[in-house]
């Protein structure tokens, strides 16, 4: 995903007028950060765009110096307003930036936005005058708190007709259901033939803008159980209040959904004309007119609040939209279409589900490459498999990498396992990271957010009193709480209430805001993945590196002052995680249960208990980090509600939050950096204890930490997070691809042929499919180590190629007769064979690709074990030809509802 530019790199897009695409100038290929080649800047008097994003003669009303439109009086709030899209073209489930300029500032009361604020929606549309307000995902309940009555309309379908009269700002004309004109009616509707009909339409004052779902046209969804079939507050991604800072500018990530995540629009999927279906990006600006007229002001601010829905039609009419290319939803090959699978490490994936595309395509579906991100452990056990060939069939071949196979076994205590003669080849640099969508009153927080090892010790740890599930202070609780019980242990008493709050934090980020945070009993802990890995253990490497921190984890003080050292759970310091060796998890140690008594209004009655693993649950991967943090979704526990369903099917359980809502938005996670890239999350700099020496995931910062990397026994490369050279970052990662050099003939060639592409084409930079996809360093871009690699690569494919058709003399490689694990040795020999590195393109067509399997989820309180990757295989397999939601495109499959579940069973 590109993220906003600066604000020079958006004057240089062109001067106010028509959409221009924007250079890419000043893009970053690591972070996503910066405009795209297909960006596009509009002018509000511009801002109907067709599907080519050129200016419709629609448009010429808002330019005219005599507008006939009866909703021109709005035209002044909004003639300044300028809006850039950071990427228009090559869509996938991602996130784009939507930044803008001379806008009227925010009329907020309390803090809820009243005034100046804009809406945003996804629609589809197959014409080139663009969507309607009935093919747009808008409209979840609970989106909007209802401060006052009338706020929570804002992000509705509906509203009331206008009992009699034009719009007017002297005298705005009333409800036909007898409300007040400060509610808004809109005397533009209905509007004649625009929607279905409503068969059960009980309320005749009001207008109702349906929900027609793009594959059924005569079932448009009116009330929100209907609405629920296709999005709800949990998986919409709709905006309907985003701020505008004082100075006229604001921002906000919006997520892209494709087919698959959302079919009511369809978006990328192929029409019978072979195209992918027409969607656009909506944003209907709201200033300071109601539909009918009236008008509220920072004056009345406390008693009024726009209220009209914005698909009604005055405001509509007010709408920009910019047209949304997405790259076609890939096709799957047919069922017994022979499958080269592959497995390995999450941080790979995106460039993986590129690669496949391309390789895919180019077989015409008769080879097809299969990928599931798995556990170290399994891909060991996949290779393992190999040593005993009469064993091997059905199991992975090559499996991706960042450190040698088999060597996770005696960090997690496991046996050894047999492996057979494997060669490893470099295939692809990237980064973990830490993503932030921080949105305020104020306005988004753009720059990167600074750490230190002991701000993130603290924040994995459950330091803060959110974060434990004891604290629970609730006035509305028993009658003996009095907002004093449930006041969390002893040693937290004097700790802050989130990481926002901590000295150390404010001191290195003055930009996020003192007093929003302050009272917020919500959780800012990050997202975390519940596996067992090497990419784990980078982390607590690189914070037991500095002394303060270390010292923090193992005895709870660091040296520093008592605001810039809080006290640590003993929990936690039993662990000793300041001590190498180094951990692989992030456990959840905190012991302490919230006890609220009997809930007698469930079903069975049961106790109302909370523990860590219900307040702050794990997500299943990398991909869900970043997706849940870029919309806002915390996957947090809060309210106890006697009626919400509990895993086991009994009425009692603890409900989430709606979506974090733009203008009050603090999420953060773990995550890789193409992940973090492709949803445009704000990265982090990693600084040293004292704040100082701060670097963040950029082209040139991965480079010199590769400079530093240094072989590991197995010849692979391995950054130290302790010394990354100077300006080089801690988390960078190597990945290869380790082929058992032992399998038949055919799969060493497919094997070749997959990692001569990775490393040709594959490192070509870019979002269309088969390049190499933001969050990757391009081998080029590496300098000399960049090149070593490449030649590294190169030379296993040439030895894959030698094992896969030996001399007629009888002779083989050394890597098909020898024991144990091999490097491939450096050379700057041209491949052999069969040469895709030259011959594939990135897809233009229909592409075909395999679902991709998620990381399994592993119990906090064991080692990792052996996970078989076949029945999921199946079980995936299933799902694509039952025509249910599958992954593809860069979307990977997940299931919340089982890894709760399972979660419940062990606690």
């Amino acid at each position: 995903m590109a993220a906003v530019a600066a604000l020079t790199a958006l004057l240089a897009i062109g001067p106010p007028g028509n959409a221009r695409a924007a250079t890419g100038t000043g893009y970053n290929q690591i972070t996503g950060e910066g405009s795209t080649t297909s960006a596009v800047t509009v002018n509000w008097t511009q801002g109907l765009l067709d599907s080519s994003n050129n200016p419709l003669a629609a448009n010429a009303d808002r330019t005219s110096a005599t507008p006939t439109s009866p909703a021109s009086f709005m035209y002044p709030d909004f003639k300044n307003l300028q809006v850039t899209v950071s990427q228009t073209q090559d869509l996938t489930h991602q996130g784009i930036t939507v930044s803008w300029t001379g806008g009227q500032p925010t009329i907020s009361s309390s803090g809820v936005p009243a005034g100046n604020f804009l809406q945003l929606m996804e629609c589809y549309g197959d014409l080139s005058s663009g969507p309607s307000p009935q093919g747009c995902e808008f409209g979840s309940g609970g989106l909007v708190p209802e401060v006052t009555p009338y706020n929570a309309n804002v992000g509705s379908r509906s509203g009331p007709l206008c009992a009699a009269g034009s719009p007017s700002t002297s005298d705005p004309p009333a409800g036909l259901d007898g409300s007040s004109p400060l509610v808004g009616c809109d005397p533009e509707e209905p509007v004649s033939g625009a929607n279905p009909p409503d068969t059960n339409d009980l309320f005749p004052q009001l207008y109702d803008i349906p929900f027609v779902p793009v594959a059924s046209p005569t079932s448009p969804a009116y009330t929100f159980s209907d609405l629920s079939q296709y999005f709800t507050q949990f998986d919409t991604n709709e905006v309907p209040e985003a701020v505008t800072s004082s100075d006229g500018t604001g921002q906000v990530h919006f997520v892209t959904l494709t087919g698959i995540e959302a079919p009511g629009l369809g978006c990328g999927q192929l029409e019978t004309n072979g195209q992918t279906r027409n969607c656009w990006l909506v944003i209907v600006p709201r200033g300071q007119f109601e539909p009918n007229g009236f008008q509220i002001s920072p004056a009345t601010a406390n008693t009024a609040f726009l209220a009209a829905s914005p698909l009604s039609a005055s405001n509509w009419a007010m709408r920009i939209q910019v047209h949304l290319g997405y790259a076609p939803v890939p096709n799957f090959c047919p069922i017994g279409t022979k499958e080269v699978e592959t497995v390995g490490t999450q941080i790979v994936t995106r460039a993986v589900q590129s690669w496949q595309v391309a390789l895919n395509q180019s077989t015409n579906c008769q080879t097809i490459y299969g990928y599931s991100a798995v556990p170290e452990a399994t891909s060991t056990q996949q290779l393992g498999a190999w040593a005993d060939p009469q064993t091997a069939g059905g199991t992975a071949g090559l499996a991706f990498t960042t450190i040698p196979i088999g060597s996770e076994a005696a960090r997690d205590q496991n046996p050894a396992t047999s492996l057979p003669p494997i060669l490893y080849a470099p295939v692809a640099v990237s980064a973990e990271g830490f993503g932030f969508n921080i949105s305020q009153t104020g306005g988004f927080v753009s720059t990167p957010v600074k750490l230190t090892p002991e701000l993130v010790a603290r924040a994995l740890t459950q330091v803060y009193r959110s974060d434990l599930p004891d604290y629970y202070p609730d006035p509305a609780g028993p009658p003996n709480d009095n907002g004093t019980a449930n006041q969390g242990p002893a040693w937290s008493t004097g700790n802050r209430i989130n990481i926002s709050q901590d000295g150390m934090f404010q001191q290195l980020n003055p930009e996020v805001s003192r007093t929003q945070w302050a009272g917020s009993l919500v959780p800012q802990a990050p997202l975390l993945t519940e596996d067992h890995s090497a990419l784990n253990q980078q982390i607590w490497h690189w914070i037991q590196a500095e002394t303060a921190a270390s010292a923090w984890l193992n005895t709870g003080n660091s040296g520093n002052p008592a605001d810039f050292s809080p006290p640590a759970d003993p929990d936690y310091l039993a662990l000793q995680l300041g001590t190498a060796p180094d951990n692989d998890s992030f456990p959840r140690a905190y012991a302490g249960v919230l006890d609220e008594g009997e809930c007698l209004g469930c079903i069975p009655p049961k106790p109302v208990t909370k523990r860590s693993l219900d307040l702050l649950p794990y997500v299943n991967n990398y991909d869900q980090a970043a997706t849940d943090v870029l919309t806002g979704n915390d996957p947090v526990e809060v309210t106890w509600n006697s009626q919400a369903t509990a895993p086991d099917g009994s009425l009692g359980w603890w409900d989430r939050n709606p979506q974090e809502k733009a203008g009050n938005t603090f999420m953060w996670g773990i995550s890789d950096t193409p992940d973090l890239a492709r949803y445009g999350l704000i990265d982090a700099q990693l600084c040293d204890d004292s704040g100082a020496s701060c670097v963040g995931p950029s082209t040139a910062s991965l480079a010199t930490a590769l400079d530093s990397a240094k072989p590991d026994s197995a010849g692979l490369l391995q950054v130290n997070p302790a010394n990354p050279g100077s300006g080089g970052y801690p988390l960078t990662q190597v990945t290869y691809a380790a082929v058992a050099t032992n399998q038949p003939a055919a799969d060493l060639i497919a094997d070749a042929n997959l990692i001569e592409y990775a490393v040709g084409n594959g490192q070509t930079s870019g979002v269309a499919p088969g390049q190499l996809p933001p969050g990757y360093l391009p081998f080029s871009a590496a300098g000399s180590v960049g090149a070593s690699l490449k030649a590294q690569a190169m030379d296993v494919v040439k030895q894959l190629q030698a094992d896969a058709n030996p001399s007629p003399s009888g002779s083989t490689s050394g890597s098909s007769t020898s024991g144990g694990s091999t490097s491939g040795a450096a050379s700057s020999g041209a491949a052999g064979g069969s040469g895709l590195s030259g011959q594939l393109t990135p897809a233009l067509g229909q592409p075909v690709s395999p679902a991709i399997t998620a990381p399994r989820a592993q119990l906090a309180a064991a080692r990792t074990g052996r996970q078989p990757v076949g029945a999921v295989r199946w079980v995936l397999l299933a799902v694509v030809v039952t025509g249910a939601a599958c992954a593809a495109g860069g979307t990977v499959l997940r299931s919340d509802g089982l890894a709760r579940w399972l979660r419940r069973m062990r606690t």
